[in-house]
């Protein structure tokens, strides 16, 4: 790629199939940007940080293909098993995502900073507003929709096949949807509505109402923001909430929030229950997070630390402190595929 990029994608992985047909979903991620990036004629930095390479497994480089074209220039930050053997609860948890996401981060070109997923696709209509009207003061957020593709197909389908596939769950500021219409009882609805406001009113009103569903997925914002943030919280946990505090962060520092109107959304390919966090599949995701001994951000955790946040005023309050986030004291290897 000869411009410099205007956006840089930034996304954690390794070799480990997790959630089953995990390198079908990275190729159609990476195949996704890659005819994006050429079609729209938007230059795209992709940084794919390798976390905890499995030894008995191919590198990403060697196991993946990696189209390339003047708009699309993919590299990979390794982060060694060494390295992520220092952190606690390594045993159990092979990829701290936040922690790698911010490897990304720090080591990103462009002004525009997408931190998102290896089984995401974006729209046509969200990639092509990238080209103009992103506001350097602002963190976009986009609503999700779950699909499931056949990733046992040889040749896999095309990332506009997928695209194009009828929608099983909706993720948006309000909750998930289903094609349905169905949604929970209304009794449920209102015992969380009651015991919402009956915390609310013991501990200090309402927090501000971000839009926190899935934003793991696609949360983007200027390096400038990232920057002032140091990333997202290094904790040594899955990463359960852990990215809802990026978006309390930057509201706390007066950065817009905005969110894209469908069609500006993006696909996320549906993995194997427990593997992530579904309504379907949540019990089974914590009781395997429990049984391994993993620590996760509750609920209640996570509005603590809101509070905490935003009771220190306007400004930028990072939860990572000094210049190390992102391990920005290592010299990591990094690979052009």
């Amino acid at each position: 790629m000869t411009a410099a990029p205007k956006l840089s994608v930034v996304a954690a992985t390794r070799n480990d199939e997790h959630g089953g047909n995990q390198m079908a979903r990275t190729q159609l991620f990476i195949n996704g940007l890659a005819e994006q990036a050429l079609r729209f004629k938007l230059p795209v930095e992709l940084l794919l940080v390798e976390w905890n390479p499995p030894p008995d497994r191919p590198s990403l480089a060697e196991a993946l293909s990696w189209p390339r074209s003047e708009w699309f220039a993919p590299r990979i930050v390794v982060v060694s098993p060494e390295l992520h053997a220092r952190f606690p609860h390594a045993d159990g948890l092979p990829l701290f995502q936040m922690i790698a996401k911010n490897v990304g981060i720090r080591r990103s070109a462009a002004e525009f900073v997408l931190a998102t997923n290896i089984d995401i696709l974006l729209s046509d209509e969200l990639f092509a507003s990238f080209a103009h009207d992103l506001k350097p003061d602002a963190l976009y957020r986009v609503d999700r929709l779950d699909i499931e593709a056949d990733l046992t197909r040889s040749p896999l389908p095309s990332p506009a096949e997928c695209r194009a596939l009828p929608w099983l769950r909706a993720h948006r500021q309000d909750g998930t949807h289903y094609p349905d219409g169905r949604r929970e009882p209304w009794y449920a609805r209102a015992r969380s509505r009651f015991n919402r406001a009956v915390w609310n009113a013991t501990h200090g009103g309402a927090l501000p109402d971000l839009f926190t569903w899935g934003c793991g997925d696609f949360t983007l914002t200027t390096n400038k923001v990232w920057e002032g943030m140091h990333g997202y919280p290094e904790w040594p946990m899955y990463s359960f909430h852990l990215d809802s505090l990026a978006l309390v962060m930057a509201y706390a520092a007066g950065v817009e929030m905005v969110t894209l109107a469908p069609p500006q959304v993006v696909h996320h390919l549906e993995h194997g229950a427990g593997s992530g966090w579904t309504p379907e599949g949540a019990r089974r995701l914590f009781g395997r997070l429990d049984a391994a001994g993993v620590p996760y951000l509750s609920g209640s955790g996570y509005d603590r630390v809101a509070r905490e946040i935003l009771r220190k005023g306007r400004g930028f309050h990072p939860l990572n402190e000094g210049d190390k986030w992102g391990l920005g004291g290592e010299e990591l290897p990094v690979v052009t595929p």
